[in-house]
C-alpha cells in the first residue's frame, strides 16, 4: 500500500514525516490554536503525552496495517521551525479513500496561504498514489474560519452531518466533507 513520501515540498514549504525529537513544538501549534475550542470541540490544550503516542504510532505506520496512519509537520524552506502539521488514516473508513484527522497551521502563520499550498499539493501526491478517488474530512459547523478554507480547497461535497440536532450556545455539529481527486 502506499503512502505520502517522507519528506516533499511545495513552493514554500517543507513537509516531512514528524519525528519524537519535534514533540513539545508540535505540542505548541495545537495549543496555539486552543481558542478554536469554542468552535470545535477537537480543540483544547493537549498534554506531550498525546503527541508522543501521535508520533510513535505514525512511526510505526499505525495500530491497524490495513488503515496506516501518518503525521507530518510542516516547515517554511530554509527554516526549521515547525509552522504546522497534519495527520491522516489510509483506506479509511473505506480502502479507496484518505481520511484527514487533523490539519493545524500556528496563528501567526495563518493567512499567508501556506495551508492552501499544503493542501493543493498534497491532494496532488494523493491523487497520483492512485489508489485513492477522494479526501474526506470533519468540520465543525460553528468553525466558519474552518469551514470557509476547506469549501475554497474543494472539499464540497457533504458525506454526513454527524452531531446535535437543535442548535445552542452549548451544542456541536459537523459536516464530513469529501474532495473527489
Amino acid at each position: 500500500m502506499k503512502v505520502l513520501p517522507e519528506s516533499w515540498e511545495t513552493e514554500h514549504l517543507h513537509i516531512r514525516d514528524c519525528a519524537l525529537s519535534e514533540v513539545k513544538r508540535l505540542q505548541e501549534v495545537f495549543n496555539a490554536c486552543a481558542y478554536v475550542g469554542r468552535w470545535d470541540k477537537t480543540f483544547h490544550v493537549e498534554t506531550e503525552e498525546t503527541f508522543i503516542n501521535l508520533i510513535s504510532t505514525s512511526l510505526s505506520g499505525g495500530d491497524n496495517l490495513d488503515k496506516p496512519f501518518k503525521m507530518q509537520s510542516i516547515r517554511m524552506k530554509g527554516n526549521t521551525e515547525i509552522i504546522g502539521y497534519f495527520h491522516m488514516y489510509y483506506r479509511s473508513p473505506r480502502p479507496d479513500i484518505v481520511w484527514m484527522s487533523m490539519f493545524v497551521i500556528h496563528p501567526n502563520c495563518q493567512k499567508f496561504h501556506f495551508g492552501s499550498e499544503v493542501v493543493a499539493r498534497l491532494s496532488e501526491q494523493i491523487k497520483q498514489i492512485d489508489e485513492y478517488t477522494a479526501i474526506w474530512l470533519e468540520v465543525y459547523l460553528k468553525n466558519w474560519p474552518a469551514l470557509r478554507f476547506w469549501i475554497m480547497m474543494g472539499f464540497t461535497s457533504i458525506i454526513e452531518y454527524r452531531g446535535d440536532k437543535i442548535p445552542a450556545d452549548d451544542s456541536f455539529a459537523s459536516l464530513v466533507l469529501e474532495k473527489r481527486l
